[in-house]
C-alpha cells in the first residue's frame, strides 16, 4: 500500500453486545466504509490495512471472527449504520478466519462488495448464492480454488471472481523480501482497492444531496 500518508491509530469501541472492535473515522465526506474481518488474537493486525483503506478515503472498523460471522457482521453494520452509512455505502474484508467470514458474508448480506484474502484453511462452499460481489484472493490449490470459484460465479446473480497466487503461498498478504510473496502482496492491496472502488456506492457530498433536493419531483436522478 502507498507510503507518505500519516499512521491513523484505530480506536477500540464496543459494538453490539460484547463485540470489541476497532474504528477509523474521516473527516468530511468519506468514500464510503469497510468491514475488516480478522483471526481471533489478531485485532490489532488491522491496523495496517485499515490505514491503507483510509488512503484511500474508507473509514473502517474491525473485528476479530471465529466461527460463524453474522453476529459480529450484523453488530458492526449496526454500528456504521448508525452513523448514516447504507448497506450499498459498505464492503468487507477478511483475513484468515476473516476471509472465510466475508465469504459468508456476501452470501448471507447485500452490501457494495466482499473480498476473502489469504484464508488459512480451505473454503467451504456457502451452499446459497452470493447476494454481495465477492472477490477471493487465495495461495495454494490454484484447480480446486478455480473450481469454487466456477460454481459460485454460475449459482449468484452478482459478479464473482477468483484470483490464485500458487507461487506465494497462504501468508501471501503479508508483504516480504521474497519475490513471489512481495508481488502477491502487491498484486492482491491493489486488486481489493479497485474492487471496492468499483462497487461501493460512494456517498454524496453536501453539494450532490442539495443539488438533488432541488430537483423537481418525478425526474429521473441517476
Amino acid at each position: 500500500m502507498e507510503q507518505g500518508f500519516p499512521r491513523i491509530e484505530p480506536e477500540v469501541v464496543q459494538v453490539g453486545a460484547g463485540v470489541t472492535a476497532t474504528e477509523i473515522t474521516l473527516g468530511g465526506v468519506p468514500r464510503g466504509a469497510i468491514i475488516v474481518l480478522c483471526d481471533a488474537g489478531r485485532l490489532s493486525d488491522a491496523a495496517e490495512p485499515m490505514n491503507g483503506l483510509a488512503e484511500h478515503g474508507y473509514e473502517s472498523v474491525a473485528a476479530e471472527v471465529s466461527g460463524g460471522a453474522g453476529d459480529v457482521v450484523g453488530s458492526l453494520l449496526a454500528h456504521l449504520g448508525a452513523r448514516g452509512w447504507e448497506a450499498e455505502q459498505v464492503g468487507v474484508i477478511g483475513y484468515g478466519a476473516g476471509g472465510r467470514a466475508a465469504l459468508l458474508t456476501a452470501a448471507e448480506f447485500t452490501l457494495g462488495a466482499a473480498v476473502t484474502i489469504a484464508p488459512d484453511g480451505p473454503v467451504s462452499d456457502p451452499r446459497e448464492p452470493l447476494r454481495t460481489p465477492w472477490l477471493g484472493l487465495f495461495g495454494g490449490d490454484a484447480a480446486g480454488l478455480r473450481r469454487l470459484g466456477e460454481t459460485l460465479y454460475e449459482r449468484s446473480p452478482v459478479y464473482t471472481e477468483v484470483v490464485c497466487y500458487p507461487a506465494a503461498g497462504s501468508g501471501f498478504h503479508r508483504d516480504s523480501a521474497e519475490a513471489p510473496v512481495h508481488a502477491a502482496a502487491f498484486d492482491s492491496w491493489q486488486r481489493t482497492v479497485e474492487w471496492l472502488n468499483l462497487r461501493v456506492v460512494p456517498r454524496l457530498t453536501p453539494l450532490a444531496r442539495a443539488w438533488r433536493a432541488r430537483q423537481p419531483a418525478g425526474v429521473g436522478i441517476p
